[in-house]
């Protein structure tokens, strides 16, 4: 949901963040409020992390969820958003708790609150800023995979039932829905 339709700055939208019990994201001067997640939602989230975790041990990548900031910046816009699960590597650029350079790969759980929001936004802005794959994570147990391929986005993969979602990106990371959406 989108915060009243003006034109927020970015110090309106840390006072909002700093006072507000749920998740906030900034647009490029919208603020978009979210609600706590469900149960189910965080336990994919959970899940995923965990898997993710797993297969990245000793590598030169973490996994981060969903309370940690990725700020997408150029010239003329600013995005300040916290993906549900991310992956970032050695060479991470950060200004504070945040980070300023983009993930390599990207998962959004969908709700129905912010579905257009992952859907069009996200994915529009995730594309121009370079993220190389960006996982759409439907509760209903299916996952579409857009990859970044000559810098747009195809969809590379719908993985569902009792398929295993396999990175583009880490083509070692191999997940079996079920151990994500068993519930």
């Amino acid at each position: 949901m989108y915060a009243k339709n003006i034109h927020y700055t970015e110090d309106d939208f840390e006072n909002i963040q700093a006072n507000y019990n749920g998740k906030a994201e900034y647009s490029n001067g919208y603020i978009i409020l979210s609600s706590n997640t469900s149960i189910q939602h965080n336990k994919i989230i959970s899940r995923l992390n965990f898997k993710l975790m797993t297969f990245l041990d000793k590598s030169k990548c973490d996994v981060y969820t969903e309370s940690i900031e990725v700020i997408f910046r150029n010239n003329e816009e600013v995005y300040k958003f916290k993906p549900d699960v991310f992956v970032m590597c050695e060479k991470s650029n950060r200004q504070g708790e945040s980070f300023t350079s983009s993930p390599k790969v990207i998962f959004e759980v969908i709700s129905k609150s912010t579905a257009t929001h992952d859907y069009i936004t996200k994915l529009d802005v995730y594309q121009r800023f370079g993220v190389l794959e960006y996982n759409l994570v439907e509760q209903d147990g299916y996952i579409v995979q857009y990859s970044l391929i000559d810098n747009q986005y195809k969809i590379t993969n719908v993985f569902k039932n009792n398929d295993n979602y396999i990175s583009t990106v880490f083509p070692n990371i191999s997940i079996n829905l079920e151990d994500i959406f068993k519930f």
